[in-house]
């Protein structure tokens, strides 16, 4: 799969959300994790609206995943403060993970019955 400008920008986007929240104090950290929240949402959806194909919008959403998902895990074994927004143990992660996975589940199915309910 080829990666567009616009994905790179928000993969980006969510390894400087993750360097912020793990590695300076005095930030919002709540804060961090719903903007993190806004990110995944968006992510996931603003490819719906484009000319792409189910295939594409899946294989997005399953290297956008995979990728986060790691960087969270990397950053949450490495992170230098106390009490992170999003890490492996808040909430937000799992959810943005959870509605990812379902997307993902939904989108494979979409393929399989050859429907597009956008």
């Amino acid at each position: 799969m080829e990666l567009k400008l616009v994905d790179y920008i928000i993969l980006m986007s969510v390894v400087v959300l993750l360097i912020v929240d793990h590695f300076i104090d005095g930030v919002p950290h709540n804060v961090v994790a719903w903007v993190f929240a806004g990110i995944i949402v968006y992510s996931l959806n603003y490819k719906k609206y484009k000319e792409e194909s189910l295939e594409v919008i899946r294989n997005w959403q399953i290297i956008s995943t995979v990728i986060i998902s790691a960087m969270v895990l990397i950053f949450t074994i490495v992170g230098t403060v106390d009490e992170p927004g999003v890490s492996l143990t808040s909430g937000i992660f799992w959810f943005a993970l959870l509605l990812s996975i379902f997307e993902i589940v939904y989108q494979s199915r979409q393929i399989k019955k050859g429907t597009d309910d956008r």
